[in-house]
């Protein structure tokens, strides 16, 4: 990794930082555009506050819910219609999402901040209404397809 590299991966890392704060302490919850947008009033870069919205959501299900079977890919959906697969592993910006994601599990963890975020999610609202709607339905056994990131 370059020194250039080594900037922008803390800058981001700060960014993931402060926009779980920023969340965290929102009253209301807002629509990805205008979350985009707070985060972007706040001082989040705009490139790194679109990564934020995306994959921040993800990463909290995934540690709120680790008994779910996760896919280890999603799919890019590009603006010429042609998608392409992609690992979470090798996303660097999601592996800062994960790592962050981590330190705050491993900090003084809010409830509350956690449901802000991972609630975002599709994931999470496709599990809450299974789970809801199947008494019998076991977190174990759930399976659920590849996310689709709609990149513009």
């Amino acid at each position: 990794m370059d020194y250039l590299t080594d900037i922008k991966s803390s800058e981001f890392q700060f960014d993931v930082k402060t926009s779980i704060n920023l969340i965290g302490n929102l009253k209301e919850n807002l629509e990805d555009e205008k979350l985009l947008n707070f985060l972007t009033q706040n001082g989040i870069k705009e490139s790194n506050a679109i990564e934020i919205v995306i994959f921040l959501p993800i990463a909290f299900v995934r540690k709120m819910l680790p008994n779910v079977n996760w896919r280890e890919n999603y799919i890019e959906q590009l603006s010429d219609k042609k998608q392409r697969t992609k690992s979470f592993a090798e996303n660097s910006f999601y592996r800062i999402i994960e790592k962050e994601t981590d330190n705050y599990y491993a900090g003084k963890a809010e409830n509350e901040v956690i449901l802000k975020i991972a609630g975002r999610s599709a994931e999470f609202k496709v599990i809450n209404d299974l789970l809801l709607k199947n008494e019998k339905a076991d977190i174990f056994e759930i399976k659920l397809k590849e996310n689709i990131i709609v990149r513009n």
